[in-house]
């Protein structure tokens, strides 16, 4: 889609598929670049006025029909629905006998082609790209003229700058509408509520760079029409300096329900950076877990093992069978997004850390044996108040993926990951190209 033979390869089937759905009167593909300015006349062949935009109705899906024009003639701008609209083409638009127009009252979901889609930024949902809208094309689909596309290419921009009487066409990256997603924050007058379901197809990571690309207002709109879950993880990929003014964009109400999807220590990372107050009231409204969880981190300095910590890891119990310890895991594996390490505790409540057993370990031992014969007794383990700084040197020094965090009892508190530690030493150009282990 980002070269010439590609856009014409897409522009070619756009052609195909208007000339088997062709309109009466209608021609083929048209660039609003062109159709603005263009001469409109009556029934008689007289000109009454020129072509001044093209009113659209954005649906939920499929391409958003025309429903009318604008011409602005000797007494001003005036609306004249499509349906007496005989014909609109390269040379100009043509209207019925019955046409008479009137003032345009814009109604809910419509917008103005040229006055709020182009300069404007939109989405691309297949490329994970946010775009400038250089021009929009046109054309017949089931009868009925429509928006099928923008172009977001410099050439499209030289069209609109070069005077429509220069010869031949000038082609474009074409980027179809289905895969456009617009954003009501840059049409503060249009009254549009849109879904964007596409957005819930991508990647969070690519959600989270897109919103790094758009002011703090258009990210936010972005996250709000997000499922809780799918927000809590593209929130984690946006830059961590651009997360708290993100998230006061957003109604305490979603900002919440994120809060309580979120890995505990991202929770607590946000928090901390958003103005006291706010903090303690999202806090006070979230789950009595998560916050629990998030209130414990907070305690600590960001720079020590209990400021790093996540307390999203899973445990066992020294006396069960490696059978039954599997089974255990099963109602856990729903907090961290990978597990290598599982943590074997005397208690489920007390959680004295007695030793620990690799994935692998567990897997491959026999479904009979008890974990306390097997699992590895001399582990490695800080306090919350340990730096950050032994932190790293224990884990580097031992090569660990995990490090857990214990009380002055040895009661395991939480887990210092690979991926914090990185997150600690690391400029975050570099943090956000690498994989995350463990949240």
């Amino acid at each position: 889609m980002g070269t010439n033979s590609s856009a014409a390869t897409r522009h070619g089937a756009w052609r195909r598929r208007s000339e088997r759905a062709r309109a009466p009167g209608s021609g083929a593909s048209l660039y609003l670049s062109r159709l603005r300015g263009s001469p409109v006349t009556d029934d008689g062949g007289r000109r009454v006025g020129r072509l001044r935009d093209i009113v659209v109705a954005v649906e939920p899906s499929g391409y958003p029909p025309a429903r009318g024009v604008l011409i602005r003639g000797s007494g001003g701008d005036r609306f004249v629905p499509i349906v007496q609209v005989v014909r609109v083409s390269a040379d100009g638009a043509r209207l019925a006998a019955s046409a008479a127009g009137d003032a345009f009252q814009r109604r809910d979901g419509e917008l103005l082609a040229y006055r709020d889609l182009l300069d404007r930024q939109v989405v691309d949902a297949r490329g994970a790209r946010v775009l400038r809208v250089n021009d929009v094309m046109f054309a017949p689909v089931q009868g009925r003229l429509s928006l099928l596309g923008i172009d977001v290419s410099l050439r499209g921009l030289l069209r609109r700058l070069l005077p429509a009487w220069l010869p031949g066409r000038i082609e474009g990256e074409l980027l179809d509408w289905s895969n456009v997603e617009p954003l009501a924050a840059e049409m503060p007058e249009v009254r549009l509520r849109l879904p964007h379901r596409n957005l819930a197809r991508l990647n969070p990571s690519d959600i989270g760079r897109i919103i790094d690309h758009l002011p703090y207002r258009h990210g936010a709109e972005l996250v709000a029409a997000l499922d809780d879950v799918t927000a809590a993880d593209a929130i984690e990929e946006v830059e961590k300096d651009r997360q708290p003014e993100l998230f006061e964009q957003l109604s305490g109400e979603k900002a919440v329900r994120i809060l309580d999807h979120m890995a505990p220590d991202a929770a607590a990372d946000l928090l901390s950076d958003l103005p006291p107050g706010r903090a303690d009231g999202l806090i006070e409204r979230m789950e009595p877990e998560a916050a629990s969880d998030v209130k414990l981190l907070l305690s600590f300095g960001s720079k020590s093992a209990g400021g790093l910590m996540t307390t999203d890891f899973v445990i066992a119990l020294e006396r069960e069978t490696t059978r039954e310890a599997v089974e255990h895991l099963r109602s856990q594996l729903d907090k961290p997004d990978l597990v290598y390490y599982v943590y074997v505790v005397d208690d489920p409540d007390n959680r004295l850390l007695r030793g620990v057993v690799s994935l692998r370990d567990l897997l491959l031992a026999d479904p009979q044996q008890r974990l306390g014969d097997y699992m590895d007794r001399e582990l490695r383990s800080v306090q919350p108040e340990d730096s950050g700084k032994k932190v790293a040197h224990i884990m580097s020094e031992y090569n660990l993926l995990a490090l857990p965090v214990v009380d002055a009892e040895g009661r395991i508190l939480g887990l210092v990951t690979a991926d914090d530690v990185l997150d600690m030493v690391l400029p975050e150009t570099l943090r956000r190209h690498l994989p995350r282990l463990f949240s």
